[in-house]
């Protein structure tokens, strides 16, 4: 799996995303080149970033989600999804899906 490939299926699935929950969630695109991707996702009660980028000396191999809670009286755990070597698009998009829909079920 190469990188632009990572990068193309998340572009797609962001924008999906963000039409499919446009009522639930905002997204904000902060960088979007082509070896690189960095987004703000914002429920109401969480604040999330998800950054793609080139393989380094970080713990992830390409894409990396964290979910935060915002609220300040009852906290939530957090969501945090890293790829590994192993990892398929498929299931870099499932984990993905995965974080948006931790980020939405406190409002639904």
């Amino acid at each position: 799996m190469k990188l632009y490939e990572v990068t193309d299926a998340i572009k797609m699935w962001i924008r999906t995303v963000q039409e499919m929950y446009r009522s639930e969630i905002n997204v904000e695109f902060l960088t979007e080149h082509k070896g690189y991707l960095r987004y703000i996702i914002e429920s109401a009660n969480y604040l999330a970033e998800l950054v793609v980028e080139p393989e380094g000396f970080h713990p992830h191999r390409f894409v990396w989600f964290e979910a935060l809670d915002k609220r300040k009286d009852s906290l939530q755990k957090p969501y945090f999804y890293f790829d590994e070597k192993n990892s398929s698009i498929e299931n870099i998009i499932e984990n993905l899906s995965k974080g948006i829909s931790y980020m939405i079920e406190e409002i639904c």
